[in-house]
């Protein structure tokens, strides 16, 4: 569950908010790659803080250790908000450098993609081919068929057969 601004005003202090602030969206797209490390290394050791400050809080509910810093934090669901505030920064911030990062790489690979094309394109151009010969020029000629070609009536030669299979039929019939 994110948390709201207002809310984040309700549990941190001036200087935490300072820290928090430039993690939100429009402040988020301005910041440089430098400073968004700078930014995340701050939030990983607040929100380290404010987890042992948790830690502490929910022993002391228990009654397992004895209080500490007894007007810190407040309450333990107080201690919770602040740790979640914390790693919600944390994750915006780390996002962003992801992005960043991505869209620098995504940089590098199209500009080796596109000096490897210049490259190419001037050996290319700077090829010595050899000539390719003698061509065909007019293409291939068609060889005539050497077969004979039957000049027939298709009706005639379809009479002949007829008549074989008659003859066949009446040896058959007399035998």
């Amino acid at each position: 569950m994110t948390t709201s601004i207002s809310a984040e005003r309700r549990f941190l202090s001036r200087e935490e908010l300072e820290l928090i602030e430039p993690t939100h969206h429009p402040k988020l797209v301005e910041l440089e790659a430098d400073d968004l490390r700078a930014t995340r290394t701050r939030l990983r050791d607040m929100h380290e803080k404010a987890k042992t400050v948790a830690r502490h809080k929910r022993r002391e509910a228990r009654g397992k250790g004895p209080p500490r810093a007894a007007g810190a934090s407040g309450t333990q669901e107080h201690a919770a908000r602040r740790t979640q505030i914390f790693s919600q920064a944390l994750r915006r911030t780390n996002r962003q450098l992801q992005r960043l990062e991505h869209a620098e790489a995504r940089a590098r690979t199209t500009a080796g993609a596109q000096k490897a094309l210049a490259l190419r394109r001037r050996a290319d151009a700077e090829a010595q081919r050899p000539s390719p010969g003698r061509t065909a020029r007019p293409g291939m000629r068609p060889n005539p068929s050497l077969r004979r070609t039957v000049e027939a009536d298709p009706a005639m030669i379809g009479r002949v057969s007829q008549a074989g299979k008659r003859a066949q039929a009446r040896r058959d019939a007399a035998g």
